[in-house]
């Protein structure tokens, strides 16, 4: 289900670092101390968007890590895309 543009940005003020690209996306840079750890973490949200069947788009730039969310089987930004930005912070924190 599309949030509202409330639930969006009640979204945004719980989350740390995410912001709103456009009204479907939402996005977070991520830099890493080495381009293998960059990999990494990569390969980790890899793993974590599989088991949810929820896929970012990602940009790797050297040790620059962008990802962005949306549902675009549904249209918009939905309650998926804010969970999984959190299951990637709380990844992150792993290699900060």
């Amino acid at each position: 289900m599309i949030l509202s543009s409330e639930d969006i940005q009640a979204n945004l003020e719980d989350s740390k670092g995410w912001e709103l690209e456009g009204d479907k996306w939402i996005k977070k840079h991520f830099t890493l101390s080495t381009f293998p750890k960059a990999i990494q973490f990569v390969n980790e949200l890899a793993n974590l968007a599989e088991d949810r069947q929820h896929h970012p788009y990602l940009i790797i730039d050297h040790k620059n890590v962008t990802i962005k969310l949306s549902t675009i089987d549904e249209g918009g930004l939905s309650q998926k895309d804010f969970e999984s930005a959190h299951a990637y912070d709380v990844t992150f924190l792993k290699y900060d």
